[in-house]
Protein backbone atom coordinates (compact mmCIF):
# COMPACT_ATOMS: atom_id res chain seq x y z
CA UNK A 1 0.00 0.00 0.00
CA UNK A 2 1.13 3.59 -0.65
CA UNK A 3 2.57 5.59 2.22
CA UNK A 4 0.19 8.58 1.08
CA UNK A 5 -2.73 6.55 2.30
CA UNK A 6 -1.35 5.99 5.26
CA UNK A 7 -2.63 9.28 7.03
CA UNK A 8 -6.38 8.31 5.54
CA UNK A 9 -5.72 4.98 7.21
CA UNK A 10 -5.15 6.03 10.18
CA UNK A 11 -7.94 8.79 10.43
CA UNK A 12 -10.46 6.41 8.92
CA UNK A 13 -9.54 3.75 11.68
CA UNK A 14 -10.05 6.02 14.42
CA UNK A 15 -13.09 7.29 13.36
CA UNK A 16 -14.78 3.41 12.72
CA UNK A 17 -13.89 2.64 16.23
CA UNK A 18 -15.27 5.27 17.33
CA UNK A 19 -18.29 4.38 15.32
CA UNK A 20 -18.42 1.17 16.57
CA UNK A 21 -17.99 1.90 19.78
CA UNK A 22 -20.88 4.54 19.78
CA UNK A 23 -23.15 2.27 18.11
CA UNK A 24 -22.71 -1.47 19.31
CA UNK A 25 -23.64 -2.80 22.92
CA UNK A 26 -22.06 -5.35 24.75
CA UNK A 27 -18.58 -5.16 23.30
CA UNK A 28 -16.53 -7.53 25.42
CA UNK A 29 -18.56 -10.33 24.85
CA UNK A 30 -18.49 -9.88 21.29
CA UNK A 31 -15.01 -9.09 21.07
CA UNK A 32 -14.00 -12.42 19.34
CA UNK A 33 -16.47 -11.77 16.47
CA UNK A 34 -16.18 -7.99 16.07
CA UNK A 35 -13.81 -8.09 13.05
CA UNK A 36 -16.72 -9.97 11.32
CA UNK A 37 -18.71 -6.76 11.82
CA UNK A 38 -15.64 -4.54 10.72
CA UNK A 39 -15.04 -6.92 7.45
CA UNK A 40 -18.69 -6.22 6.31
CA UNK A 41 -18.67 -2.13 7.07
CA UNK A 42 -15.28 -2.27 5.40
CA UNK A 43 -17.25 -4.20 1.86
CA UNK A 44 -19.83 -1.70 2.14
CA UNK A 45 -16.91 1.64 2.00
CA UNK A 46 -15.25 -0.33 -0.45
CA UNK A 47 -18.48 -0.58 -2.70
CA UNK A 48 -19.80 2.81 -2.24
CA UNK A 49 -15.91 3.97 -2.78
CA UNK A 50 -15.78 2.41 -6.27
CA UNK A 51 -18.56 4.05 -6.77
CA UNK A 52 -17.92 7.43 -6.12
CA UNK A 53 -14.13 6.85 -7.84
CA UNK A 54 -15.53 5.20 -11.34
CA UNK A 55 -18.21 8.17 -11.01
CA UNK A 56 -15.19 10.65 -10.91
CA UNK A 57 -12.97 9.20 -13.53
CA UNK A 58 -16.32 9.00 -16.06
CA UNK A 59 -16.56 12.84 -14.97
CA UNK A 60 -13.25 13.57 -16.10
CA UNK A 61 -12.63 11.30 -19.27
CA UNK A 62 -16.27 13.04 -20.31
CA UNK A 63 -14.80 16.52 -20.02
CA UNK A 64 -11.47 15.54 -21.42
CA UNK A 65 -13.87 14.32 -24.88
CA UNK A 66 -15.52 17.67 -24.71
CA UNK A 67 -11.88 19.49 -24.95
CA UNK A 68 -11.33 17.80 -27.99
CA UNK A 69 -14.62 19.22 -29.53
CA UNK A 70 -16.87 16.33 -28.77
CA UNK A 71 -20.62 16.16 -27.73
CA UNK A 72 -22.07 13.78 -26.06
CA UNK A 73 -24.71 12.04 -28.11
CA UNK A 74 -26.28 9.89 -25.46
CA UNK A 75 -25.89 8.08 -22.09
CA UNK A 76 -26.17 4.75 -20.82
CA UNK A 77 -25.54 3.41 -17.47
CA UNK A 78 -23.46 0.16 -17.36
CA UNK A 79 -23.01 -1.89 -14.83
CA UNK A 80 -19.24 -3.30 -13.74
CA UNK A 81 -18.17 -6.14 -10.76
CA UNK A 82 -15.68 -5.18 -8.41
CA UNK A 83 -14.39 -7.21 -5.45
CA UNK A 84 -16.65 -5.46 -3.09
CA UNK A 85 -19.82 -6.31 -6.08
CA UNK A 86 -21.86 -4.48 -8.81
CA UNK A 87 -21.14 -0.55 -9.72
CA UNK A 88 -23.43 1.41 -11.60
CA UNK A 89 -21.12 3.67 -13.54
CA UNK A 90 -22.87 6.63 -16.16
CA UNK A 91 -20.86 5.56 -19.99
CA UNK A 92 -21.64 8.89 -22.33
CA UNK A 93 -21.69 7.81 -26.16
CA UNK A 94 -19.76 11.74 -27.35
CA UNK A 95 -19.63 12.25 -31.22
CA UNK A 96 -18.63 15.10 -33.72
CA UNK A 97 -18.48 14.82 -37.65
CA UNK A 98 -16.12 11.84 -38.58
CA UNK A 99 -15.46 10.88 -34.66
CA UNK A 100 -16.86 9.42 -31.65
CA UNK A 101 -15.95 7.59 -28.62
CA UNK A 102 -17.14 5.95 -25.83
CA UNK A 103 -14.65 7.10 -22.90
CA UNK A 104 -15.61 4.78 -20.20
CA UNK A 105 -14.38 1.95 -22.01
CA UNK A 106 -12.10 2.83 -24.65
CA UNK A 107 -9.94 4.89 -21.73
CA UNK A 108 -10.90 3.17 -18.78
CA UNK A 109 -11.88 -0.23 -19.81
CA UNK A 110 -14.95 -0.60 -17.72
CA UNK A 111 -17.58 -2.38 -20.27
CA UNK A 112 -20.97 -3.48 -18.74
CA UNK A 113 -21.00 -7.04 -17.42
CA UNK A 114 -16.89 -6.51 -17.09
CA UNK A 115 -14.69 -7.44 -14.22
CA UNK A 116 -12.28 -6.22 -12.04
CA UNK A 117 -8.49 -8.06 -12.39
CA UNK A 118 -8.73 -8.42 -8.52
CA UNK A 119 -12.47 -9.99 -9.10
CA UNK A 120 -10.73 -12.03 -12.07
CA UNK A 121 -8.46 -13.32 -9.72
CA UNK A 122 -10.89 -14.46 -6.98
CA UNK A 123 -12.70 -16.20 -9.10
CA UNK A 124 -10.18 -18.05 -10.46
CA UNK A 125 -8.61 -18.98 -7.11
CA UNK A 126 -11.77 -20.68 -6.44
CA UNK A 127 -12.45 -22.28 -9.79
CA UNK A 128 -9.01 -23.84 -10.56
CA UNK A 129 -9.84 -25.52 -6.82
CA UNK A 130 -12.99 -26.99 -7.18
CA UNK A 131 -16.36 -27.36 -9.04
CA UNK A 132 -17.60 -24.40 -10.28
CA UNK A 133 -21.22 -24.54 -8.55
CA UNK A 134 -19.06 -25.09 -5.01
CA UNK A 135 -16.43 -22.47 -6.26
CA UNK A 136 -19.99 -19.60 -6.71
CA UNK A 137 -20.84 -21.10 -3.34
CA UNK A 138 -17.55 -20.26 -1.32
CA UNK A 139 -16.69 -16.87 -3.15
CA UNK A 140 -20.39 -15.72 -2.11
CA UNK A 141 -19.53 -16.97 1.72
CA UNK A 142 -16.01 -15.18 1.54
CA UNK A 143 -16.78 -12.17 -0.49
CA UNK A 144 -20.74 -11.17 0.38
CA UNK A 145 -22.57 -11.29 -2.94
CA UNK A 146 -22.96 -14.19 -5.52
CA UNK A 147 -22.05 -15.09 -8.86
CA UNK A 148 -23.95 -18.20 -10.59
CA UNK A 149 -21.52 -21.16 -11.76
CA UNK A 150 -21.37 -19.83 -15.12
CA UNK A 151 -19.14 -16.79 -14.39
CA UNK A 152 -16.91 -18.87 -12.70
CA UNK A 153 -16.57 -21.03 -15.62
CA UNK A 154 -16.10 -18.44 -17.99
CA UNK A 155 -13.58 -16.26 -15.73
CA UNK A 156 -11.83 -19.37 -14.71
CA UNK A 157 -11.42 -20.87 -18.51
CA UNK A 158 -10.41 -17.76 -20.04
CA UNK A 159 -7.82 -16.78 -17.32
CA UNK A 160 -6.61 -20.36 -17.89
CA UNK A 161 -6.05 -19.93 -21.55
CA UNK A 162 -3.88 -16.84 -20.56
CA UNK A 163 -2.02 -19.23 -18.45
CA UNK A 164 -1.64 -21.86 -20.57
CA UNK A 165 0.16 -19.34 -22.87
CA UNK A 166 2.29 -17.91 -20.03
CA UNK A 167 3.66 -21.25 -19.41
CA UNK A 168 4.69 -22.36 -22.76
CA UNK A 169 6.55 -18.27 -22.68
CA UNK A 170 8.30 -18.90 -19.76
CA UNK A 171 9.27 -22.59 -20.49
CA UNK A 172 10.42 -21.39 -23.66
CA UNK A 173 12.56 -18.59 -22.08
CA UNK A 174 14.21 -21.07 -19.43
CA UNK A 175 14.86 -23.67 -22.25
CA UNK A 176 16.87 -21.18 -23.76
CA UNK A 177 19.36 -21.06 -20.24
CA UNK A 178 20.70 -24.84 -21.13
CA UNK A 179 23.09 -22.66 -24.05
CA UNK A 180 23.92 -20.42 -21.29
CA UNK A 181 27.59 -21.01 -20.22
CA UNK A 182 27.15 -22.43 -15.88
CA UNK A 183 29.66 -19.42 -15.32
CA UNK A 184 26.86 -17.51 -16.13
CA UNK A 185 23.76 -19.11 -14.25
CA UNK A 186 23.62 -21.85 -11.65
CA UNK A 187 23.81 -25.24 -12.32
CA UNK A 188 23.49 -29.06 -11.09
CA UNK A 189 25.15 -31.99 -10.49
CA UNK A 190 22.57 -34.24 -10.23
CA UNK A 191 18.75 -33.97 -11.21
CA UNK A 192 15.84 -36.01 -11.25
CA UNK A 193 12.82 -35.90 -13.83
CA UNK A 194 9.70 -38.35 -13.52
CA UNK A 195 6.97 -38.60 -15.71
CA UNK A 196 3.92 -40.46 -15.39
CA UNK A 197 -0.24 -40.42 -17.09
CA UNK A 198 -3.25 -40.43 -15.03
CA UNK A 199 -6.88 -40.58 -16.90
CA UNK A 200 -9.30 -37.66 -16.93
CA UNK A 201 -12.69 -37.94 -18.01
CA UNK A 202 -13.93 -36.29 -20.73
CA UNK A 203 -16.90 -35.62 -23.17
CA UNK A 204 -18.49 -33.47 -25.89
CA UNK A 205 -20.38 -30.52 -24.76
CA UNK A 206 -23.33 -28.16 -25.91
CA UNK A 207 -25.28 -24.96 -24.66
CA UNK A 208 -28.42 -25.58 -23.48
CA UNK A 209 -31.19 -23.09 -24.05
CA UNK A 210 -30.07 -20.74 -20.97
CA UNK A 211 -26.60 -20.67 -22.42
CA UNK A 212 -24.84 -23.41 -19.89
CA UNK A 213 -22.86 -26.26 -20.63
CA UNK A 214 -24.21 -29.35 -20.77
CA UNK A 215 -23.14 -32.87 -21.58
CA UNK A 216 -23.76 -33.98 -24.66
CA UNK A 217 -21.69 -37.37 -25.07
CA UNK A 218 -19.51 -38.74 -22.43
CA UNK A 219 -16.13 -40.13 -24.77
CA UNK A 220 -14.38 -41.72 -22.05
CA UNK A 221 -11.11 -41.70 -20.09
CA UNK A 222 -8.22 -39.95 -22.03
CA UNK A 223 -4.46 -39.84 -20.31
CA UNK A 224 -2.92 -36.56 -19.06
CA UNK A 225 0.71 -36.61 -18.39
CA UNK A 226 2.98 -35.17 -15.52
CA UNK A 227 6.05 -34.64 -15.40
CA UNK A 228 8.40 -33.80 -12.38
CA UNK A 229 11.80 -31.86 -12.03
CA UNK A 230 14.06 -31.67 -8.70
CA UNK A 231 17.30 -32.39 -7.23
CA UNK A 232 17.55 -35.35 -5.53
CA UNK A 233 16.74 -33.80 -1.67
CA UNK A 234 13.58 -32.97 -3.50
CA UNK A 235 13.90 -29.23 -1.80
CA UNK A 236 13.61 -27.57 -5.27
CA UNK A 237 10.66 -29.32 -7.39
CA UNK A 238 8.85 -28.29 -10.22
CA UNK A 239 5.84 -29.50 -12.28
CA UNK A 240 4.77 -29.88 -16.25
CA UNK A 241 1.29 -31.24 -16.96
CA UNK A 242 -0.24 -31.85 -20.71
CA UNK A 243 -2.25 -33.99 -22.66
CA UNK A 244 -0.32 -34.67 -25.41
CA UNK A 245 2.49 -36.86 -26.93
CA UNK A 246 5.96 -37.97 -25.09
CA UNK A 247 8.08 -35.44 -27.17
CA UNK A 248 6.01 -32.08 -25.86
CA UNK A 249 5.72 -33.17 -22.50
CA UNK A 250 8.64 -34.53 -22.44
CA UNK A 251 10.09 -31.36 -24.37
CA UNK A 252 8.31 -29.19 -21.46
CA UNK A 253 10.18 -31.14 -18.66
CA UNK A 254 13.98 -30.44 -20.14
CA UNK A 255 12.81 -26.80 -20.00
CA UNK A 256 11.93 -27.18 -16.84
CA UNK A 257 14.81 -28.92 -15.41
CA UNK A 258 16.43 -25.78 -17.21
CA UNK A 259 14.80 -24.00 -14.68
CA UNK A 260 16.75 -26.18 -12.32
CA UNK A 261 20.29 -26.13 -13.29
CA UNK A 262 20.53 -28.78 -16.10
CA UNK A 263 23.46 -28.36 -18.51
CA UNK A 264 25.55 -30.26 -20.71
CA UNK A 265 27.13 -31.80 -17.26
CA UNK A 266 24.32 -32.60 -15.37
CA UNK A 267 23.62 -36.49 -15.12
CA UNK A 268 20.29 -36.94 -15.31
CA UNK A 269 18.14 -39.57 -13.29
CA UNK A 270 14.83 -40.52 -14.86
CA UNK A 271 12.48 -42.49 -13.11
CA UNK A 272 9.49 -44.17 -14.71
CA UNK A 273 6.92 -47.00 -15.65
CA UNK A 274 7.78 -48.93 -19.02
CA UNK A 275 5.43 -47.66 -20.96
CA UNK A 276 6.05 -47.70 -24.56
CA UNK A 277 8.66 -44.99 -26.10
CA UNK A 278 8.96 -43.27 -22.78
CA UNK A 279 12.24 -44.26 -22.10
CA UNK A 280 13.21 -43.49 -25.74
CA UNK A 281 11.64 -39.80 -25.35
CA UNK A 282 13.71 -39.01 -22.30
CA UNK A 283 17.07 -40.57 -23.48
CA UNK A 284 16.29 -38.72 -26.53
CA UNK A 285 15.69 -35.16 -25.12
CA UNK A 286 18.07 -35.43 -22.14
CA UNK A 287 21.82 -36.06 -22.12
CA UNK A 288 23.55 -38.14 -19.73
CA UNK A 289 20.21 -39.87 -18.84
CA UNK A 290 20.51 -42.74 -16.38
CA UNK A 291 16.95 -44.25 -16.71
CA UNK A 292 15.42 -46.28 -13.57
CA UNK A 293 12.54 -48.28 -14.32
CA UNK A 294 9.92 -47.98 -11.61
CA UNK A 295 10.58 -51.05 -9.42
CA UNK A 296 6.83 -51.30 -7.89
CA UNK A 297 5.78 -51.86 -11.98
CA UNK A 298 8.85 -54.29 -12.66
CA UNK A 299 7.24 -56.30 -9.71
CA UNK A 300 3.85 -56.25 -10.94
CA UNK A 301 4.98 -57.25 -14.42
CA UNK A 302 6.28 -60.57 -12.46
CA UNK A 303 2.86 -60.58 -10.20
CA UNK A 304 1.17 -60.81 -14.18
CA UNK A 305 3.50 -63.40 -15.21
CA UNK A 306 3.05 -65.61 -12.19
CA UNK A 307 -0.69 -65.31 -12.38
CA UNK A 308 -0.88 -66.27 -15.96
CA UNK A 309 1.57 -69.30 -15.15
CA UNK A 310 -1.49 -70.12 -12.79
CA UNK A 311 1.05 -69.67 -9.66
CA UNK A 312 -1.34 -69.65 -6.33
CA UNK A 313 -0.72 -68.06 -2.70
CA UNK A 314 2.15 -68.52 -0.99
CA UNK A 315 3.97 -70.23 -4.81
CA UNK A 316 3.10 -67.27 -6.30
CA UNK A 317 4.99 -64.81 -3.71
CA UNK A 318 7.62 -67.06 -3.49
CA UNK A 319 8.12 -66.89 -7.28
CA UNK A 320 8.19 -63.12 -7.62
CA UNK A 321 9.95 -62.38 -4.06
CA UNK A 322 12.98 -65.14 -4.77
CA UNK A 323 13.40 -63.06 -8.43
CA UNK A 324 12.86 -59.49 -7.36
CA UNK A 325 15.26 -60.65 -4.83
CA UNK A 326 18.37 -61.32 -6.98
CA UNK A 327 17.32 -58.37 -9.42
CA UNK A 328 17.78 -55.78 -6.14
CA UNK A 329 21.15 -57.85 -5.11
CA UNK A 330 22.08 -56.66 -9.12
CA UNK A 331 22.01 -60.89 -10.59
CA UNK A 332 19.99 -59.58 -13.73
CA UNK A 333 21.48 -61.90 -16.45
CA UNK A 334 20.65 -64.99 -13.89
CA UNK A 335 17.19 -63.83 -13.41
CA UNK A 336 16.58 -63.57 -17.70
CA UNK A 337 18.48 -67.45 -17.34
CA UNK A 338 16.15 -68.64 -15.26
CA UNK A 339 13.08 -67.20 -17.09
CA UNK A 340 14.13 -68.59 -20.14
CA UNK A 341 14.45 -72.21 -18.91
CA UNK A 342 11.22 -71.90 -17.28
CA UNK A 343 10.16 -70.52 -20.97
CA UNK A 344 11.88 -73.67 -22.83
CA UNK A 345 10.02 -76.14 -20.54
CA UNK A 346 6.72 -74.89 -20.10
CA UNK A 347 6.35 -71.72 -23.58
CA UNK A 348 4.10 -69.36 -22.17
CA UNK A 349 3.32 -65.80 -24.41
CA UNK A 350 3.31 -64.07 -20.98
CA UNK A 351 6.44 -65.33 -20.07
CA UNK A 352 8.12 -64.59 -23.43
CA UNK A 353 6.77 -60.71 -22.59
CA UNK A 354 8.08 -60.93 -19.57
CA UNK A 355 11.51 -61.62 -20.94
CA UNK A 356 11.30 -59.35 -23.35
CA UNK A 357 10.52 -56.76 -20.64
CA UNK A 358 13.57 -57.42 -18.45
CA UNK A 359 15.85 -57.56 -21.47
CA UNK A 360 14.90 -54.10 -22.69
CA UNK A 361 15.34 -52.69 -19.42
CA UNK A 362 18.26 -55.02 -18.01
CA UNK A 363 20.78 -51.96 -17.85
CA UNK A 364 17.78 -49.56 -15.82
CA UNK A 365 16.95 -52.43 -12.94
CA UNK A 366 20.63 -52.65 -11.17
CA UNK A 367 18.41 -50.98 -8.06
CA UNK A 368 21.37 -52.32 -4.92
CA UNK A 369 23.66 -49.79 -7.13
CA UNK A 370 20.95 -47.48 -7.98
CA UNK A 371 20.31 -46.73 -4.09
CA UNK A 372 24.01 -46.81 -3.06
CA UNK A 373 24.24 -43.80 -5.32
CA UNK A 374 21.41 -42.11 -3.30
CA UNK A 375 19.18 -42.84 -6.61
CA UNK A 376 14.88 -43.33 -5.78
CA UNK A 377 14.34 -46.83 -7.39
CA UNK A 378 10.43 -45.99 -7.57
CA UNK A 379 8.27 -42.88 -9.31
CA UNK A 380 5.85 -42.37 -6.12
CA UNK A 381 6.55 -38.51 -6.49
CA UNK A 382 5.02 -38.43 -9.50
CA UNK A 383 2.16 -40.59 -8.30
CA UNK A 384 1.92 -38.69 -5.63
CA UNK A 385 1.60 -34.95 -7.74
CA UNK A 386 -1.22 -36.84 -9.75
CA UNK A 387 -3.89 -36.31 -6.30
CA UNK A 388 -2.90 -32.81 -6.29
CA UNK A 389 -1.74 -31.24 -9.59
CA UNK A 390 -4.71 -32.83 -12.42
CA UNK A 391 -6.55 -35.20 -10.02
CA UNK A 392 -7.48 -32.58 -7.31
CA UNK A 393 -9.47 -30.62 -9.69
CA UNK A 394 -10.06 -32.45 -12.93
CA UNK A 395 -10.75 -35.52 -11.39
CA UNK A 396 -13.36 -34.86 -8.73
CA UNK A 397 -16.96 -37.08 -8.78
CA UNK A 398 -18.89 -36.13 -11.71
CA UNK A 399 -15.95 -33.84 -13.56
CA UNK A 400 -16.52 -34.33 -17.22
CA UNK A 401 -14.17 -32.14 -19.30
CA UNK A 402 -14.35 -30.93 -22.59
CA UNK A 403 -11.19 -31.86 -24.32
CA UNK A 404 -9.93 -27.85 -25.37
CA UNK A 405 -10.46 -27.54 -21.81
CA UNK A 406 -7.61 -29.84 -19.99
CA UNK A 407 -4.86 -28.17 -21.13
CA UNK A 408 -5.66 -24.63 -20.19
CA UNK A 409 -6.80 -26.32 -16.84
CA UNK A 410 -3.79 -28.12 -16.26
CA UNK A 411 -1.70 -25.11 -16.98
CA UNK A 412 -3.75 -23.76 -13.99
CA UNK A 413 -3.01 -26.35 -11.79
CA UNK A 414 0.62 -26.28 -12.55
CA UNK A 415 1.14 -22.43 -11.99
CA UNK A 416 -0.46 -23.40 -8.48
CA UNK A 417 2.06 -26.16 -7.80
CA UNK A 418 4.95 -24.43 -8.98
CA UNK A 419 4.04 -21.21 -6.82
CA UNK A 420 4.32 -18.99 -9.98
CA UNK A 421 0.40 -17.32 -8.95
CA UNK A 422 1.33 -14.34 -8.02
CA UNK A 423 4.08 -13.97 -10.64
CA UNK A 424 1.15 -14.64 -13.37
CA UNK A 425 -1.03 -11.79 -11.79
CA UNK A 426 1.80 -9.32 -11.84
CA UNK A 427 2.72 -9.93 -15.22
CA UNK A 428 -0.61 -9.93 -16.68
CA UNK A 429 -0.97 -6.48 -14.64
CA UNK A 430 1.82 -5.01 -16.36
CA UNK A 431 0.55 -6.19 -19.44
CA UNK A 432 -2.54 -4.81 -19.16
CA UNK A 433 -0.82 -1.28 -18.11
CA UNK A 434 1.41 -1.49 -21.25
Amino acid sequence: MKESYQGFVERASTELCEAVFGGESDLAGRARRLDGDVFEILKEVGLTAMSKIFARLSGKVEEEAKAEGLRVHSRTVITFNVIFGAVEVDSPYLWKQGRSMKPVKTLLGLTHQGRSEPLERALTDFGCEESFAQAARRFEEHYGWSVDKSTVRRVTEAVAREVERHLEGRLESARKLYDTPISERPGAEVLLVELDGCDIRMGEFYRDEEGEQALHRDVGWHEVRIGLATDLDGQEKGYVGRMGSYPEVVGQLFSLAACHGLSKETQVIGVADGAKGLREELAAQFPRLQFILDRPHLKSHFYEAAEALEYKGKEREQWVEKKIACIDAGEVEAVLDQLREEYSGKPHDRLRQLIGYVERFRDAIHYEDFKEQGFPIGSGEIESAHRFVPQKRLKIPGACWDPDNVNPMLALRVLRANEWWGDFWRNRRLKKAA
